[in-house]
């Protein structure tokens, strides 16, 4: 998969909307925070969207996998408190 032109400039800038996907995606929500105090430290639809948009082109390694319904369950366990009930829908849609 191919990132759209947003997304890869979004990639190669790094800016904030790819820091926050790729620390979604490699487990380092908490530290992101840390570093970078945010107005918003929930985790979002388009946090999601965009990883999953990262994680399909292959461009962020990631242990998190968003894919299967056991990696989304996990995710969601684990995420729980910086997750809306509306990402958890989205999350699981795919699967429902």
């Amino acid at each position: 998969m191919k990132l759209k032109p947003r997304d890869l400039k979004s990639f190669i800038d790094k800016d904030i909307r790819y820091k926050r996907a790729e620390a979604l995606l490699i487990g380092q929500w908490e530290s992101l925070l840390l570093s970078e105090p945010w107005d918003m430290p929930m985790i979002t639809r388009a946090d999601v969207s965009f990883a999953k948009t990262l994680s399909e082109a292959n461009v962020v390694k990631t242990d998190v996998d968003l894919s299967t319904f056991k990696g989304v369950q996990k995710f969601i366990s684990h995420n729980n408190s910086r997750l809306s009930p509306d990402v958890v829908k989205l999350l699981k849609e795919p699967f429902l």
